[in-house]
Protein backbone atom coordinates (compact mmCIF):
# COMPACT_ATOMS: atom_id res chain seq x y z
CA UNK A 1 0.00 0.00 0.00
CA UNK A 2 2.67 2.51 1.10
CA UNK A 3 4.93 1.93 -2.22
CA UNK A 4 1.84 1.88 -4.39
CA UNK A 5 1.50 5.58 -2.67
CA UNK A 6 4.78 6.59 -3.02
CA UNK A 7 4.57 5.57 -6.38
CA UNK A 8 1.74 7.73 -7.76
CA UNK A 9 3.08 10.51 -6.20
CA UNK A 10 6.58 10.02 -7.61
CA UNK A 11 4.73 9.80 -10.80
CA UNK A 12 3.33 12.65 -10.56
CA UNK A 13 6.41 14.27 -10.72
CA UNK A 14 7.42 12.77 -14.06
CA UNK A 15 4.95 15.18 -15.21
CA UNK A 16 3.48 12.19 -17.93
CA UNK A 17 5.99 13.15 -20.67
CA UNK A 18 9.41 11.58 -20.78
CA UNK A 19 11.38 9.98 -17.94
CA UNK A 20 10.17 9.75 -14.16
CA UNK A 21 11.10 12.54 -12.30
CA UNK A 22 11.12 15.06 -15.20
CA UNK A 23 9.66 17.97 -12.69
CA UNK A 24 12.06 17.49 -10.14
CA UNK A 25 15.54 17.19 -11.68
CA UNK A 26 14.66 20.25 -14.45
CA UNK A 27 12.00 22.36 -13.11
CA UNK A 28 12.40 22.98 -9.62
CA UNK A 29 16.39 24.03 -8.75
CA UNK A 30 16.10 27.31 -10.17
CA UNK A 31 12.29 28.49 -8.14
CA UNK A 32 14.41 26.90 -5.01
CA UNK A 33 17.52 29.49 -5.70
CA UNK A 34 14.78 32.17 -5.95
CA UNK A 35 12.14 31.29 -3.44
CA UNK A 36 13.96 30.14 -0.14
CA UNK A 37 15.68 33.20 1.38
CA UNK A 38 17.58 31.55 3.93
CA UNK A 39 20.98 31.09 2.78
CA UNK A 40 21.77 28.04 4.56
CA UNK A 41 18.63 26.26 4.03
CA UNK A 42 18.41 26.69 0.30
CA UNK A 43 22.02 25.42 0.38
CA UNK A 44 21.09 22.08 2.07
CA UNK A 45 17.45 22.43 -0.05
CA UNK A 46 20.10 22.20 -3.12
CA UNK A 47 22.60 19.68 -1.88
CA UNK A 48 19.55 17.32 -0.82
CA UNK A 49 17.93 18.15 -4.51
CA UNK A 50 21.14 16.89 -6.04
CA UNK A 51 21.34 13.89 -4.02
CA UNK A 52 17.24 13.32 -4.97
CA UNK A 53 18.22 13.66 -9.19
CA UNK A 54 20.98 11.49 -8.84
CA UNK A 55 18.46 8.43 -6.70
CA UNK A 56 15.83 9.36 -10.05
CA UNK A 57 18.69 9.47 -12.51
CA UNK A 58 19.24 5.70 -11.14
CA UNK A 59 15.71 4.83 -11.11
CA UNK A 60 15.18 5.86 -14.92
CA UNK A 61 18.63 4.08 -15.85
CA UNK A 62 17.23 0.68 -14.37
CA UNK A 63 13.82 1.23 -15.28
CA UNK A 64 14.84 1.71 -18.91
CA UNK A 65 17.10 -1.87 -18.63
CA UNK A 66 14.33 -3.14 -17.74
CA UNK A 67 12.34 -2.19 -20.88
CA UNK A 68 14.80 -3.81 -22.94
CA UNK A 69 15.21 -7.33 -21.25
CA UNK A 70 11.33 -7.50 -21.23
CA UNK A 71 11.45 -6.66 -25.33
CA UNK A 72 14.26 -9.48 -25.44
CA UNK A 73 12.11 -11.63 -23.82
CA UNK A 74 8.96 -11.14 -25.66
CA UNK A 75 10.92 -11.49 -29.10
CA UNK A 76 12.57 -14.60 -27.92
CA UNK A 77 10.09 -17.77 -29.42
CA UNK A 78 11.79 -19.58 -26.35
CA UNK A 79 10.75 -17.60 -23.42
CA UNK A 80 8.93 -19.21 -20.97
CA UNK A 81 6.86 -18.10 -18.11
CA UNK A 82 9.79 -18.53 -15.59
CA UNK A 83 11.92 -15.94 -17.38
CA UNK A 84 9.31 -13.71 -17.26
CA UNK A 85 8.85 -14.18 -13.78
CA UNK A 86 12.41 -13.57 -13.00
CA UNK A 87 12.86 -10.43 -14.28
CA UNK A 88 9.49 -8.97 -12.84
CA UNK A 89 10.56 -10.66 -9.36
CA UNK A 90 14.08 -8.96 -9.71
CA UNK A 91 13.03 -5.41 -11.34
CA UNK A 92 9.99 -4.85 -8.85
CA UNK A 93 12.30 -6.03 -5.63
CA UNK A 94 15.03 -3.25 -7.32
CA UNK A 95 12.56 -0.67 -8.35
CA UNK A 96 11.08 -1.16 -4.49
CA UNK A 97 14.31 -0.23 -2.77
CA UNK A 98 14.89 2.98 -5.42
CA UNK A 99 11.42 4.36 -4.70
CA UNK A 100 12.25 4.20 -0.65
CA UNK A 101 15.53 5.70 -1.44
CA UNK A 102 13.82 8.25 -3.44
CA UNK A 103 11.17 9.16 -0.98
CA UNK A 104 13.78 9.38 1.69
CA UNK A 105 15.94 12.15 -0.21
CA UNK A 106 12.48 13.26 -1.24
CA UNK A 107 12.05 14.10 2.49
CA UNK A 108 15.37 15.32 3.34
CA UNK A 109 15.25 18.02 0.92
CA UNK A 110 11.96 19.11 2.50
CA UNK A 111 13.27 19.63 5.93
CA UNK A 112 15.28 22.51 4.48
CA UNK A 113 11.99 23.80 2.84
CA UNK A 114 8.70 25.22 4.31
CA UNK A 115 5.60 24.18 3.56
CA UNK A 116 4.72 27.96 1.43
CA UNK A 117 8.14 27.59 -0.02
CA UNK A 118 7.33 24.21 -1.48
CA UNK A 119 4.31 25.37 -2.86
CA UNK A 120 5.45 28.23 -4.65
CA UNK A 121 8.64 26.17 -5.79
CA UNK A 122 6.37 23.23 -7.43
CA UNK A 123 3.48 25.93 -9.12
CA UNK A 124 6.95 28.01 -10.50
CA UNK A 125 8.18 24.90 -12.12
CA UNK A 126 4.96 23.19 -13.19
CA UNK A 127 4.33 27.03 -14.92
CA UNK A 128 7.88 26.13 -16.12
CA UNK A 129 7.26 22.72 -17.43
CA UNK A 130 4.00 23.64 -19.02
CA UNK A 131 5.40 26.41 -21.38
CA UNK A 132 8.02 24.17 -22.67
CA UNK A 133 6.16 21.49 -23.94
CA UNK A 134 3.87 23.56 -25.40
Amino acid sequence: MIVGSILAILLYFGGGNGPFGDLMTQYVKEPMKTTIVNEDRRDMALKELGSLEDAIKVFNKNVSQDVKELNKLVKNYNSKPEDFNIMFSAALTRNEKEIYNIWDRRSAMLTHIKADEWRTIISSAEAKQAAKNK
